[in-house]
């Protein structure tokens, strides 16, 4: 007879995890492939033509590589997610995202150019003036030292949660675009 109790320490564990990067799992997922290769390399495997001459390298070696990058794989690995951890995450995620939102500068403001005609064509350059103007720098830089925490958090949560999009966790696509509407 098994006892299960519900601490909630699965739902912890899978909410603070973190999650590498698809571009990063990739390259762990392939070094780890390579190792596993190497160490598994035989004789026969040589003489069949496997591309890799046995004996070019140390399969001890081999196997302790291939050792440390399943264990890293394992740590920065989505997990199949609970549907329940998976509805917390979501409204986790959303409770984020409208936290960092506030007090987000514009595109605009952020971004501001300008353009004129030279030789009948448009030219658009960074209008700095008006970057000084509107204090910018400061103010972006003042906004992500105060959300840097929650973004931090909220593109976690989108890894996990979405683990095949590189751009889950992009927060660019709720900057405001034009001025004033943050």
């Amino acid at each position: 007879m098994d006892i299960i109790v519900r601490t909630g320490a699965t739902e912890r564990h899978q909410m603070q995890k973190e999650i590498a990067k698809p571009g990063a799992l990739n390259i762990i997922k392939s070094r780890y492939e390579g190792e596993t290769a190497k160490a598994t390399l035989t004789r026969k495997d040589a003489q069949r033509g496997a591309g890799i001459a046995y004996g070019r390298f140390d399969v001890v070696e081999a196997r302790k590589n291939a050792a440390f990058y399943k264990k890293n794989l394992e740590k920065v690995s989505p997990e199949t997610l609970l549907p329940g951890v998976k509805d917390t995450m979501w409204r986790r995620a959303k409770a984020l995202k409208d936290e960092f939102v506030v007090g987000m500068l514009s595109r605009e403001e952020l971004h501001p150019v300008r353009g004129f005609q030279e030789n009948g064509k448009m030219v658009w350059v960074v209008d700095e003036g008006k970057m000084q103007a509107l204090n910018s720098v400061e103010r972006n830089r003042a906004w992500l030292q105060r959300n840097e925490p929650k973004i931090r958090e909220f593109k976690n949560l989108m890894r996990h949660l979405c683990p095949e999009n590189p751009n889950a966790g992009d927060i660019e696509r709720f900057r405001p675009k034009g001025r004033g509407k943050n």
